[in-house]
């Protein structure tokens, strides 16, 4: 199967924290079916150790990724998988992968990998026109960071992910920027959970380095063609090395 870290929660910061992922755990793996309904309040906290104010919190989580609803007499129901929001694909490969074909977990990567290609050359492309080339410092420094922490999977996909913001918060694209969020913590967290990613490109600080200059002279389709080649060619190298410990 794809290198996936052992059965390993994330790590957990506060007694909720670890509530919302043993409850996460039990809905990817099946132990509460979509469609079923979760344990009465009272014993679900009595089972995870955990005060009714702590459970209602890691709950009111679990809502927020489309993974249980609340139904008037029915208490809280687990929701059907295509009901899902895409921060559960982490979860999913870490608890939830004994019970899917090891093709069906690479085609996820896959899928996620592509959207994050489309959606991060499309916003290139948006913010093009508008970047300021005088804000693009932090970008530099993103790309330096990552550079410098490439034997580290999960603290490099942070830095690229924080190039890519810096260079949308360049132009002012305030929506941009928060999409960027919201696809980051996703991709960090799908870093995290798989081992033996591929390091970057050895040319990565130098094609990072080829966008932010064409960037900075407004070169909006050098700067897309760019983007779109690096991602391209990344993760056809990460793939490529998850399709072949999967066999």
């Amino acid at each position: 199967m794809p290198p996936v870290a052992a059965e390993s929660a994330a790590p957990a910061e506060s007694a909720a924290d670890a509530v919302f992922e043993a409850i996460l755990a039990g809905i990817v793996r099946g132990d509460y079916p979509p469609r079923s309904r979760l344990p009465a309040e009272r014993d679900l906290a009595r089972q995870l150790g955990a005060s009714r104010p702590t459970l209602r919190e890691a709950l009111g989580r679990l809502a927020e990724w489309n993974l249980v609803e609340a139904r008037r007499g029915s208490g809280v129901v687990v929701r059907d998988r295509s009901d899902w929001s895409i921060e559960v694909l982490p979860a999913f490969l870490r608890y939830g992968g004994g019970s899917v074909p090891p093709r069906e977990l690479v085609q996820m990567i896959d899928d996620l990998l592509a959207l994050r290609r489309a959606l991060v050359v499309e916003v290139v492309a948006l913010v093009a026109p508008r970047v300021d080339a005088a804000r693009l410092a932090a970008a530099r420094d993103a790309a330096e960071r990552a550079w410098r922490a490439r034997d580290d999977a999960a603290a490099f996909a942070r830095d690229d992910f924080a190039l890519i913001r810096a260079i949308v918060d360049a132009a002012g694209f305030l929506p941009g920027v928060w999409l960027i969020n919201r696809l980051a913590g996703v991709y960090l967290d799908l870093a995290r959970t798989i081992t033996g990613a591929a390091p970057p490109p050895d040319d990565y600080l130098d094609t990072a380095t080829s966008l932010i200059d064409a960037l900075a002279r407004g070169d909006a389709t050098g700067a897309v063609a760019i983007e779109r080649a690096y991602l391209e060619r990344h993760d056809a190298r990460l793939l490529a090395r998850i399709r072949g410990d999967s066999r």
